[in-house]
């Protein structure tokens, strides 16, 4: 999407998100809410609280499972998902 808005707007990556502050609808905009609003859900938090401290309050709680010697999970994909390549697209930044 970014690549495709990046082909009609002058000016770059910052011109393309100043496109998501002007009103009407924005695929680029829409797709961040829902991206936002799914990552908020994964972590259980609150949408309207302060972010800040519930991320502390996430790591402070990973960090005593850690001393514990509990379980934490890392980040990525889990061992059990069943098929992680159906979670990589084609729609992606690459480097080369």
């Amino acid at each position: 999407m970014r690549d495709v808005a990046l082909g009609k707007v002058r000016g770059g990556l910052r011109a393309v998100y100043r496109t998501t502050e002007l009103p009407g609808k924005n695929p680029l905009r829409e797709a961040h809410a829902a991206l936002d609003a799914a990552v908020l859900k994964a972590y259980g938090f609150a949408p309207r609280g302060d972010l800040l401290a519930q991320l502390l309050e996430l790591n402070l709680s990973v960090a005593a499972r850690i001393e514990a010697g509990g379980p934490v999970a890392a980040p990525g994909v889990p061992p059990s998902y069943p098929d992680p390549a159906r979670l990589v697209s084609e729609d992606c930044v690459r480097v080369e």
